[in-house]
């Protein structure tokens, strides 16, 4: 530096001393590392460029209107058949995801792992240490690909922080709920994850075994501030990755995941910033992106909850929630509609039991329509819904954030036909699209039918009002299956046959009982005491769920004229089921033809987790 005529900029990256009146070959390493870094500067813009230009794009399509034409028919219905199912072969590593978000992770991956290595030339020099004759420098092409690595991963930080923030700037601008984005959120953590620990072990090997003298040149190098912030930065998002792994996550609860999560991101970012200042180009907009998340959730509390006294000061106010119990792990929530409290058909609000703190919070979808006293359907597993649902209370104080989620029948047009599936609790999310089309006169004309698979017959207690009002319909055609239901209790004798039944409700309220679809009689053991919902969970009884896959394809045969929509809720078995077959109903040439009937839209709703 001190021979330097003048100091040439690169963004991102020190300041390069001109002329090089280093050894020749130092000089050609340096311009290859600048020169690197000059690409992988470029590299990072066009990745974010085609990340901006393509949801700006989106946004205006699907505010345009261009998607009511017959081309943008064809292209949806393909691409439903094509990347809706579930790719059966990697779901050990992917778990139930759609092919479209599978490619999505592998376009990202494939423009990183290209991208982190063109551009650079390959080689290796020895070059003389000053003042020490006889003892050399190596010097690699590993440090520019270990500085490139470096930059893709702070270029990515942000994009991160946009895919797993609750309040999604990506749902505003594509309508796809933010739950959607968790995937690709996971994935980019384990890349980014990727990309550091190379960082960290190429520029290792370097400085303490290629650069001479050592342990010299390692000694120096590792006391330096931005090596000490790059050290921990580096066992942050270690930490980070641990705690987010599914064994982590059961060990210490997920409640304990999400809020380690949140602080040690927002520490992690800071790190990255100590470690290389001149790339916080990525970093401010990181640290902004989540200070604007809690900041908006905060918002949103408060408007439903904080009150404005007559005499003007304000208190912090909670709900207080009824409590109705049933004969299962099921309980329900009912409360008065907070003013001005809006959501939309589809969203979903998180919900904090305060008698058991203020630090957990769980989504859950309403199953009433927007204005009326809100109604909510809770399976207690463990935590704070098991406590709710083993106290004798018969109200709760909670407090809710949101609503969070797409409206989910803003697309439905007038020749729609319906098709809603549901397992258990996730009827709340199916429920009101029927209340909605039945109390505003919107079923006329259209094919309409509820299947929701249950354990028993008398689970439809819990919405029992709402079934009632449906009911009235007779233009919805209800269909309950039961899957632990038996027709004969075991007696005391050596062998019993064991069966499964199943309800229907049709129109005007008409309901029957009949064998399951496919009845299965099972010797068993009885000399012992015998408990029917045991035997099934342990596999002596079967589980008598009705193929959803030949539900679809009977509703869609059926239809007389117009596209379908099939809404679905429930355990990820079912949406995967239902996904297939929606993806196989679906015929692009047909569509072009001019038949609505073969294009068939899916609506699901994905697991919070």
């Amino acid at each position: 530096m001190s021979e330097a005529t003048s100091l040439e900029p690169h963004w991102g990256y020190v300041d390069r001393a001109v002329p090089c009146t280093n050894d020749a070959g130092s000089c050609e390493y340096l311009d290859i590392v600048y020169h690197s870094h000059d690409l992988g500067m470029l590299y990072s813009g066009i990745l974010w460029s085609v990340v901006i230009g393509g949801l700006l794009l989106w946004g205006l399509l699907l505010r345009s209107g261009a998607t009511s034409s017959r081309i943008s028919r064809t292209l949806g219905t393909m691409s439903h058949r094509w990347l809706l199912p579930d790719i059966k072969r990697t779901r050990f590593l992917f778990g139930r995801t759609t092919r479209l978000q599978v490619l999505v992770l592998a376009c990202i991956t494939a423009y990183l792992t290209v991208f982190s290595f063109v551009g650079i030339k390959y080689k290796t020099w020895y070059t003389p240490v000053k003042n020490m004759p006889g003892v050399y420098n190596r010097r690699s092409s590993i440090g520019p690909v270990s500085d490139r690595l470096g930059i893709l991963a702070y270029a990515l930080t942000p994009l991160s922080i946009l895919l797993g923030s609750r309040e999604s700037l990506l749902s505003v601008v594509t309508g796809i709920p933010y739950q959607h984005f968790n995937f690709l959120h996971r994935w980019l953590g384990h890349i980014i994850m990727l990309q550091a620990v190379f960082h960290t072990i190429f520029w290792c090997i370097i400085e303490i075994r290629w650069y001479q003298p050592q342990p010299k040149v390692a000694k120096e190098w590792i006391v330096q501030p931005y090596i000490i912030w790059g050290v921990v930065a580096m066992i942050l998002l270690l930490i980070l990755w641990l705690l987010s792994t599914s064994y982590a996550r059961r060990a210490f609860g997920y409640e304990f995941f999400r809020k380690a999560h949140y602080v040690l991101a927002m520490v992690y970012i800071g790190a990255c910033w100590a470690h290389w200042a001149k790339l916080k180009c990525f970093m401010l907009p990181s640290l902004l992106l989540w200070f604007a998340d809690r900041g908006a959730r905060l918002a949103r509390t408060c408007l439903i909850h904080y009150r404005i006294l007559p005499d003007g000061r304000g208190m912090f106010q909670t709900i207080d929630a009824k409590i109705t119990h049933f004969d299962s792990d099921v309980i329900r929530l009912d409360f008065p509609n907070p003013d001005p409290l809006e959501f939309t058909v589809g969203q979903h609000f998180y919900m904090c039991f305060t008698e058991g703190g203020i630090w957990q919070s769980h989504p859950f979808t309403p199953l009433s329509l927007p204005g009326d006293d809100h109604g909510y359907l809770i399976r207690a597993k463990n935590g704070e819904t098991k406590r709710i649902a083993n106290t004798n209370s018969a109200s709760t104080p909670i407090i809710i954030t949101g609503p969070y989620g797409a409206d989910i029948i803003s697309d439905l047009e007038l020749e729609d036909n319906v098709l809603c599936i549901a397992g258990g609790t996730g009827i709340t999310f199916v429920l009101p699209v029927l209340l909605h089309l039945s109390r505003y006169g919107l079923t006329a004309g259209r094919m309409i039918e509820l299947i929701w698979v249950v354990r028993h017959g008398r689970d439809i207690e819990w919405i029992a009002p709402e079934i009632e009002e449906l009911r009235r319909d007779e233009n919805i055609r209800i269909t309950m299956k039961t899957t632990r239901d038996v027709q004969e209790a075991a007696t005391p004798q050596r062998t019993e046959s064991v069966s499964s039944n199943s309800k229907e409700i049709g129109s005007g309220g008409t309901s029957t009982s009949s064998p399951a679809e496919t009845p299965a009689a099972t010797t068993i053991d009885t000399m012992k005491e015998f408990d029917p919902e045991k035997a099934i969970d342990q596999g002596i009884l079967p589980s008598h769920r009705p193929d959803l896959r030949i539900k679809v394809n009977d509703f869609v045969r059926r239809t007389v004229n117009g596209p379908t929509v099939v809404y679905v809720s429930g355990p990820g078995g079912m949406i995967s089921d239902v996904r297939d077959e929606v993806a196989a109903l679906n015929d692009a040439g047909k569509v072009w033809k001019g038949d609505e009937g073969a294009s068939v839209r899916l609506v699901y709703d994905e697991r919070l987790d």
